[in-house]
């Protein structure tokens, strides 16, 4: 306990400039399983932005707005990861959604 009669808890540093370093809480408490994270749900981010439904009838629609859905949720997942102010989840996101358009949409950008 301390003077005030409570228990005293280890207090949570908030960074808000870009650090370095491993002991942020990210998603979970593991920071590479993070960084691993965080990579894999950008490259998903930008695999759903890729992908392409050519059907107008309504379960094309349905199929449409549900990848759309999932799209938005992992990509304000990976910005809030990022808004951790660490700059490996940082490069981690930068390096999914390099990666991911590299494999998924550079092709459609060749005629530019």
């Amino acid at each position: 306990m301390d003077m005030d009669g409570h228990d005293a808890k280890p207090m949570m540093v908030m960074h808000m400039t870009f650090f370095w370093g491993k002991n942020g809480y990210i998603l979970f408490d593991m920071y590479a399983l993070a960084l691993v994270a965080v990579f894999v749900a950008s490259v998903a981010v930008e695999r759903l932005g890729s992908a392409r439904v050519d059907s107008d009838r309504a379960g094309a629609r349905v199929a449409r707005t549900v990848v759309h859905a999932g799209r938005v949720g992992l990509a304000y997942l990976v910005m809030l990861a990022v808004m951790s102010f660490n700059v490996g989840v940082f490069v981690a996101a930068l390096a999914g959604h390099a990666f991911g358009f590299m494999v998924f949409s550079s092709r459609r950008m060749e005629g530019y």
